[in-house]
């Protein structure tokens, strides 16, 4: 039992890792996000339809990072049950019968 639980702290410490990196990629996209609209505020010769491109290409950005985050989180979910699984399938206890008779 002591590999599960080292599996588990090694799954919990992965996890962790990943919600802090998602965090990081939440926090640079805000950033960057920003400074785009700062540019295109400043950016009058700039045409309507390169404004329009930039904002459909950080909204499919900003789509396909949810949906990435939203996977691993499934993942995670799914190896989570994967270790809870051997403690509830423990095989049930039987009779023996005697064969030499």
């Amino acid at each position: 039992m002591e590999s599960l639980n080292v599996t588990r702290q090694m799954l919990a410490f992965q996890k962790q890792t990943v919600n802090n990196f998602q965090s990081m990629w939440d926090f640079a996209q805000a950033q960057t996000s920003t400074t785009l609209d700062q540019f295109m505020d400043q950016a009058p010769w700039m045409p309507q339809e390169s404004r329009k491109a930039l904002d459909n290409w950080r909204t499919l950005i900003d789509q396909e990072r949810k949906r990435f985050s939203a996977y691993v989180d499934q993942c995670f979910v799914v190896y989570e049950k994967m270790l809870d699984a051997p403690a509830a399938a423990t095989p049930a206890k039987t009779k023996k019968t005697n064969d030499n008779k």
